[in-house]
């Protein structure tokens, strides 16, 4: 019986050669095909495709490509891409939208990626021989063609809407490979110089306040901010952002997390708050603090408007959403370094409805 070439990972040209090279000096043999992913486009997307009976190592090598044995992030000179994660769904179109508008602006490369179950993929322990199986064969041909049937499908209307010409400026790349969502996006900003991940947060809508649990790993695990889109937001330009708060602490990691908000927002028009929830017999300490902390952002961008202010309150959650609504904030910024804060966001025994992360994006930093 003839072996069949198998489909691993749909890449940009560039990266599948590089990928090509790997395999083959592995022993293993690799062939490129064209795929369109977006009609017209000027880069090219190309399947590869490897002899079955190598599944099995030349899985092992796109993991180590994509990042997936990767401990530590690499450090880069390269500018920083944009990812955004899809999963196809109304609020993958939002995140790409913001995810554009954001590369456009810092002059970025945007990389969109979408991972899905592929029945061989998931079949093969490592250490096992791969045995020959025309039926499995045929559900993994079905699901890769599905994939990227379903990826032109949702991107079409993005490219139309948006422009053809004008979303080429942001030389966009698109990856389409079998595996699972978070591994393949934690692996991606490991691997690449990824300066930004968007991504959105649909969770389960018999729970409410509940995050997505893909949305969730990657919040927590990114070494690189992620900007979490809320499936609620009202559809606005990045362009119309205007106010950006940030949940400070008093951790010295702020000013970590401060300097990696300034580098995404300097290309807009936006203010700053620095706020903090405080008691009334912190009063003086707070604000000595937050003077402190206004000095050395005003010292340090001197372009850039910022506010620094004490709310008073004894339910941070509850505080936080009123002053959210009240102010009209566009973006919530916080950092990891509070998750038992963001862990009580996202828990439905204590918050059925939080207005302010359903409504508007929350931006986390990995201080």
């Amino acid at each position: 019986m003839n072996e069949k070439l198998i489909t691993i990972v749909v890449l940009p040209l560039a990266r599948a050669h590089i990928l090509k090279m790997r395999l083959e000096e592995k022993g293993i043999k690799c062939e490129l095909e064209d795929v369109h992913l977006i009609e017209g486009a000027t880069t090219s997307t190309v399947r590869v495709k490897i002899m079955e009976n190598d599944l099995n190592e030349a899985f092992k090598e796109v993991d180590k490509f994509l990042g997936l044995k990767t401990e530590t992030p690499k450090k880069s000179s390269k500018p920083g891409q944009i990812l955004v994660p899809i999963d196809f769904s109304e609020v993958s179109a939002k995140a790409v939208q913001m995810a554009f508008n954001i590369a456009l602006h810092l002059k970025s490369q945007l990389v969109i990626m979408h991972s899905y179950i592929s029945p061989v993929r998931f079949s093969i322990p490592y250490g096992d021989i791969y045995p020959y199986d025309t039926t499995l064969l045929k559900q993994t041909e079905d699901a890769e063609e599905e994939a990227n049937q379903q990826f032109k499908n949702f991107l079409a209307p993005l490219v139309t809407s948006i422009g053809a010409e004008k979303w080429e400026k942001v030389n966009p790349e698109y990856i389409v490979k079998p595996g699972y969502a978070e591994e393949d996006i934690l692996a991606f900003s490991n691997e690449q110089p990824t300066r930004l991940i968007v991504i959105g947060r649909g969770g389960d809508k018999s729970w409410p306040g509940t995050v997505g649990s893909v949305t969730a790993d990657v919040m927590y695990n990114a070494p690189v901010p992620v900007l979490v889109i809320p499936e609620d937001m009202e559809p606005k330009s990045v362009d119309e952002f205007n106010d950006v708060l940030y949940a400070t602490n008093f951790d010295e990691k702020d000013f970590t997390a401060l300097d990696k908000l300034m580098s995404i927002v300097k290309a807009y028009d936006v203010k700053v708050t620095c706020a903090h929830v405080g008691l009334p017999d912190e009063y003086g300490w707070d604000i000595a603090r937050l003077e402190g902390m206004k000095d050395i952002l005003n010292k340090k961008y001197e372009q850039k408007e910022f506010e620094c202010k004490l709310i008073m309150g004894n339910n941070v959650l509850d505080t936080l959403e009123s002053t959210i609504e009240k102010d009209n904030v566009d973006i919530l910024a916080l950092t990891t370094h509070k998750r038992g804060m963001i862990s009580r966001l996202f828990n439905p025994s204590l918050a059925r409805k939080m207005v302010f992360h359903t409504h508007i994006p929350l931006l986390v930093f990995h201080a």
